[in-house]
């Protein structure tokens, strides 16, 4: 069964779920899905309230996305509010059957909102970094248990780029050992810097995340989405991931802007920490999400990240400049990987990839 006829084949429970929870005369309003197997309907009663209905694989379903729990959306939505931070309010749940209603942030992600120029580019990004700022100063250790970032398989993801996207590239299987070679090449890099800060994550922390509230007030007015997947880890990555989104051009000016504005108040030698283990995490975050996007088309039929591949691709040759990925560097060129190739993916693809890939 695909997700779809999985989804499609639930319309009694659902029915039944929304009727217990008071909402069973809403009309019923598609919102989309993500790459995880979940899906999201606007709910509107006839006097105009809505609420959102989140629809996702049980825990524990085979199905199941990893890093995707709904007891995790659930108890981190609260810590968040917690804080401080606007995460939605959670009205009622059904988590044995994959049903979650939430407070609705309307149809305005940062990212339509730039689009549209309701908001500027500048705002917006001052105020998820500030977003950012709250989480790193408010999230104390251990008030939350979460994942561990590099017992994750977030972390364990970067290899994609050997197993996914190197293939495609140069048109053949890879051999026995390269995918070591390249973690090589990665321990060697992270043994060279300081002890990487650490702290809350979010984890997919982007403009399609976040949702614009020009009604709130200061960091209400960003909603936050998509956080279930929340580890402990190198406290870099959420910024990185922001500024270097795979889906949106960051001007340059602007991302040096909002690293500034992150580390404002950081003492000098914590600045230069933050920012070195910005460049590895950031390369880390493009190398995983290059072979990432090649997975999804491949594996599961999803095609449409592939458009972002050249953003991403510049992004790591970008990153490959700086002396801190000298390794890297090398063990790419020895691989004869340059990102300027974008494969072009076909149904021969899934024969280059190896059993054991990732």
């Amino acid at each position: 069964m695909t997700p779809l006829e999985w989804f499609n084949a639930r319309h009694a429970l659902r029915t039944a779920f929304l009727s217990r929870a008071g909402w069973g005369d809403a009309s019923i309003h598609p919102v989309g899905e993500d790459s995880a197997f979940r899906r999201y309907v606007r709910l509107q009663k006839p006097d105009g309230e809505t609420r959102v209905l989140m629809e996702a694989m049980p825990d524990g379903h085979p199905m199941a996305t990893p890093g995707h729990s709904i007891q995790d959306f659930l108890r981190i939505s609260t810590y968040l509010r917690s804080i401080g931070l606007c995460a939605p309010t959670v009205y009622d749940t059904d988590a044995a059957e994959g049903f979650v209603l939430i407070e609705d942030f309307g149809d305005v992600s940062f990212k339509r909102a730039m689009e549209t120029s309701v908001a500027t580019r500048e705002d917006l990004y001052a105020l998820a970094t500030d977003a950012l700022i709250a989480l790193r100063q408010r999230a104390k250790d251990g008030d939350i248990k979460l994942p561990d970032y590099y017992a994750s398989h977030v972390h364990t993801g970067r290899r994609r780029l050997v197993d996914w996207y190197m293939p495609a590239a140069l048109g053949q299987k890879n051999i026995d050992g390269i995918v070591d070679d390249y973690l090589a090449a990665w321990d060697k890099i992270e043994k060279s810097l300081p002890p990487v800060p650490r702290g809350f994550l979010h984890i997919d922390y982007h403009f399609e995340n976040l949702m614009w509230l020009p009604g709130a007030r200061d960091l209400n007015r960003c909603g936050i989405l998509d956080f279930q997947g929340a580890m402990t880890g190198p406290v870099p990555y959420d910024l990185a991931n922001l500024l270097e989104d795979a889906r949106v051009d960051v001007p340059v000016d602007l991302r040096n802007a909002m690293l500034d504005r992150y580390c404002a108040d950081m003492a000098d030698d914590e600045r230069d920490a933050f920012r070195a283990w910005y460049r590895v995490l950031a390369t880390q975050f493009h190398c995983r999400v290059l072979g990432q996007f090649i997975r999804l088309a491949v594996r599961d039929g999803k095609d449409r990240y592939l458009a972002h591949l050249p953003r991403v691709a510049g992004y790591i040759r970008d990153g490959l400049n700086d002396p801190i990925l000298a390794p890297l560097a090398d063990w790419a060129k020895g691989a004869g990987l340059d990102f300027t190739v974008i494969p072009a993916i076909s149904k021969d693809t899934a024969k280059l990839i190896r059993p054991d890939a990732f």
